[in-house]
């Protein structure tokens, strides 16, 4: 059940999306974004699972020359975001890495990441890309308490990390350039399953105060919401914030059991496992 690359599709005429996709057993597929921000001073965001190795560095750098790469932000520490961080700090050497603190001493020491090149950033923080500011922000939903989005208020996108994601049924709704022709119940129901197993802490509050966090998106009016884990949202964020609203009500997804592993593994070919 490997994770497999997409090619690099345009979404407007400022942002790449780099995708990968993850079969999930009993699911459906897993979208795993990253982006590319076409700004005066280019921005990549998060790079990629490790498995996928020069494949994701290549998809980039067909995209965007590599020494043109100004700016990496990291949105967490997560291993699908990190995969090719210090081989893409290697072959750009004019990008510095932008990254909540905290994330980057996660990883440290087994990542050693070289500080003098990291920007910190924290939710409220601006960062200058030539062209634009950039305003880091935490979003509503997130499994690591170091996540930090940003809102680029030059195209009204919001790079909202896990938050919003969800697996889709079928490889055709999970490879879309967009959620604009995809059920809707159907996304929500993804979504909604998405946040009871990676961020459980979420059936556990309180629901006035989670309202205020959605409100907080809602004042930002973004046009264009892109999840790490689901294709980009675009001029539909009140349907999101309408499906979030319901995610401290949402039944928690059982996790799988050893007898769904015993079953899995034996669909495996012979050393395949």
């Amino acid at each position: 059940m490997d994770p497999f690359l997409g090619d690099p599709f345009a979404v407007g005429r400022d942002l790449h999306v780099v995708p990968t996709y993850w079969p999930v057993p009993n699911a459906g597929i897993l979208p795993m974004n990253a982006f590319l921000l076409h700004a005066a001073e280019p921005v990549l965001v998060d790079t990629g699972a490790g498995i996928l190795g020069d494949d994701f560095v290549d998809a980039v750098a067909s995209v965007l020359p590599l020494e043109r790469l100004r700016w990496i932000w990291l949105t967490h520490e997560d291993r699908d975001h990190t995969g090719s961080l210090l081989r893409l700090l290697e072959l750009a050497p004019q990008a510095r890495l932008i990254s909540n603190f905290f994330a980057v001493g996660r990883m440290l020491p087994e990542t050693p990441i070289p500080l003098d090149r990291l920007h910190v950033v924290n939710a409220g923080d601006r960062v200058h890309v030539g062209d634009r500011e950039l305003t880091a922000i935490r979003p509503p939903l997130f499994d690591s308490p170091a996540t930090t989005g940003f809102l680029d208020a030059a195209t009204g996108t919001l790079v909202a990390s896990d938050c919003f994601g969800g697996p889709l049924p079928s490889l055709e709704e999970a490879t879309a350039h967009s959620t604009m022709g995809l059920d809707p119940e159907v996304v929500a129901q993804g979504q909604l399953a998405w946040a009871s197993v990676d961020m459980p802490w979420v059936t556990s509050v309180d629901e006035q105060v989670f309202a205020r966090d959605l409100d907080a998106v809602r004042r930002m009016q973004p046009t264009t919401v892109l999840s790490s884990h689901l294709p980009p949202v675009i001029g539909r964020t009140e349907e999101l914030l309408q499906t979030m609203r319901r995610a401290p009500r949402a039944e928690p997804v059982p996790g799988p059991t050893q007898a769904e592993l015993e079953a899995l593994l034996a669909t495996f070919e012979p050393g395949a496992a």
